[in-house]
């Protein structure tokens, strides 16, 4: 029940904005009892909170993936990483009614892209925090924790409001920002 639930507001919020998403619509959609779903989500923002958490952990679990992939260097890792992301995120409905949304003044799902920091922000920052401290031992958590957050807040802004001229390289761009964050030397060879 609770993946057919989650499916049915993912597909009624790329199809018709978040705005169009209701227990009861979502409940009709999935083919369940309308008291089913509020006692498995309560609200419509438990709604939201766990579809985010599912969106999220998809693309923290490609995050990971492609930052333990063999590259030439921790740049080129993390560079792919963004890359990776923005590609995602491109492809995916929903992220897509997001951005729609936002650009028409909208913010629907938006707060648990940007402004609350969990699932995605806080849980982004802490895996990006822990991969630069393993790549970086000679670092210190804070200038960790700096260039995590700096990767997060990029990638996001790239995702929400993608550059007006085409940046060949969006992932070398952060990831050479994340380096600088990081005081490593090796960010304008990236």
């Amino acid at each position: 029940m609770r993946r057919a639930v989650l499916d049915a507001a993912r597909a009624t919020a790329a199809e018709s904005g978040w705005d169009a998403v209701s227990l009861n619509t979502v409940a009709v959609r999935a083919q369940v009892s309308r008291p089913s779903v509020y006692k498995e989500f309560h609200s419509r923002h438990g709604l939201a909170e766990a579809l985010a958490q599912e969106e999220a952990a998809s693309f923290l679990a490609e995050i990971a993936a492609v930052l333990e992939s063999p590259a030439a260097s921790p740049g080129a890792s993390l560079a792919a990483s963004v890359d990776r992301v923005l590609d995602m995120a491109r492809a995916n409905p929903l992220v897509a009614s997001i951005v729609h949304a936002a650009g028409n003044g909208t913010d629907g799902l938006l707060p648990y892209l940007t402004s609350r920091p969990e699932p995605v922000v806080g849980t982004a920052r802490r895996l990006l925090a822990n991969w630069f401290r393993a790549r970086f031992p000679d670092s210190s958590a804070a200038a960790c924790g700096a260039a995590a957050d700096v990767t997060v807040r990029l990638t996001i802004s790239l995702i929400l409001l993608p550059s007006p001229g085409a940046d060949p390289a969006p992932g070398r761009t952060v990831a050479a920002a994340a380096l600088g964050a990081l005081g490593h030397e090796d960010s304008a060879r990236i």
